[in-house]
């Protein structure tokens, strides 16, 4: 039951809001049409939620809003089509807005649960000060991205960034300095990468970067560019920082002995170029 869920949750986030609401309003008329031609005997009531749950999880509260009308109005039709008989003609249209009722009250609950999950999810994701991607996922996207590389047979970057003197920044201007310089630090990564590529903030002054589809000489040229651009912005803001970049290229994927192996080369590389001097990359193809 849960292998369903999931594909049908997969299903109905490969498509757009207009999409899933367009599906949703078909589903609304075929329950109509299966209501209506049932007779009054059965009640078909139940069945609307499905599109209403549908439109709300994944196309939004004004979506709820107008599935659960367009239910509430299928019904009512529905009901006058069975003739379905009444001591007062004022019933079907109460019976029609409390079902209007349930259908919103149904719909735009799920539509909160959702933007409430979709908050959380990303809070989780995403790290508060920098707005970069969080270790956790900065390691799943490595695991995908080597699968990525095994299948294409192509080359994946692996970059490790670490701030020099960053401890100066917090013990000479306070710690609201130090995070100025972590944002900006993550502004100009983000702005150095293409949308296929990852950029973490790992925890402390340290930084993650992921290139697929990029082999030495693309990383060097991408990586080289980044140092520049953070070079500028250190000499603007007046701190005598830097950043030690150590970065592995993995040539052949199938041959690495597990994401372990790409992270530990450029974690050493990255202190390798600490120990030389810093303010520079060092480079490291396995293959």
């Amino acid at each position: 039951m849960t292998a369903r869920f999931e594909a049908a949750d997969r299903f109905f986030s490969r498509h757009t809001k207009a999409q899933v609401l367009a599906a949703s309003a078909c589903a609304v008329f075929l329950v109509g049409s299966i209501d209506a031609l049932t007779g009054y005997e059965l009640s078909f009531s139940f069945f609307y939620l499905g599109p209403v749950a549908v439109a709300a999880w994944y196309a939004g509260r004004r979506a709820a809003v107008f599935v659960s009308i367009l239910s509430c109005a299928m019904w009512y039709f529905a009901d006058l089509y069975a003739e379905h008989p009444y001591s007062h003609p004022a019933i079907p249209i109460w019976n029609a807005q409390i079902r209007l009722g349930f259908f919103l009250c149904t719909g735009l609950l799920l539509a909160a649960l959702r933007d409430s999950y979709l908050i959380q999810r990303s809070l989780a994701q995403t790290d508060a000060l920098t707005g970069l991607f969080t270790r956790r996922v900065f390691e799943d996207r490595l695991a995908h991205d080597i699968a990525l590389a095994k299948r294409r047979k192509t080359a994946l970057t692996l970059a490790y960034v670490d701030v020099d003197n960053f401890k100066q920044v917090n013990d000479s201007y306070g710690h609201a300095e130090g995070d100025r310089v972590l944002s900006m630090i993550a502004r100009t990564l983000s702005a150095s990468l293409r949308d296929a590529d990852t950029a973490a903030r790992l925890g402390g002054d340290e930084f993650a970067l992921l290139l697929p589809d990029t082999d030495a000489a693309g990383a060097e040229m991408v990586l080289e560019r980044m140092r520049e651009e953070l070079q500028k912005k250190f000499g603007q803001i007046g701190h005598a920082v830097s950043c030690s970049i150590g970065a592995v290229t993995i040539i052949d994927a199938t041959a690495l002995d597990g994401a372990s192996a790409a992270v530990q080369a450029a974690d050493a590389l990255m202190y390798e170029v600490k120990r030389q001097g810093k303010a520079a990359v060092a480079y490291r193809v396995l293959s």
